[in-house]
């Protein structure tokens, strides 16, 4: 992971978000040491319809930081994707903390991945 915006920060992401989010319900929650907060947009009309996700990242002090994160979908009158896209931006805080929490997770997760592969 180089970047907030390549495809394996989202899939970081997503894969912390089922890490801690089970219940889908909840907007608030709290995951190793970072605090998360999930707002959700929707609409849907007879043409076309949309729903976005926002996610706020909040690491308190110290090296606190704040970052957003945001999924984007869209679909036609007849349920078919249109388009989907999804971004990140970094709000407050030092953008290297960010990143070097964000691998340190990355890290972690793939050494749990390489256990559960070597007990099986």
């Amino acid at each position: 992971m180089r970047t907030f915006a390549s495809s394996s920060f989202f899939r970081l992401i997503y894969g912390l978000l089922g890490e801690a989010h089970s219940d889908l319900r909840r907007t608030k929650w709290e995951h190793r040491g970072v605090n998360w907060i999930r707002e959700r947009h929707t609409f849907n009309g007879g043409a076309s319809g949309f729903v976005i996700d926002q996610y706020l990242l909040t690491k308190p002090n110290p090296n606190g930081w704040t970052l957003l994160v945001v999924k984007e979908m869209f679909w036609d009158g007849n349920d078919k994707p249109i388009r989907s896209t999804q971004w990140a931006k970094p709000l407050s805080g030092s953008r290297s903390k960010m990143l070097e929490w964000f691998r340190g997770e990355e890290r972690r997760i793939s050494g749990q991945s390489h256990l559960s592969r070597a007990t099986e």
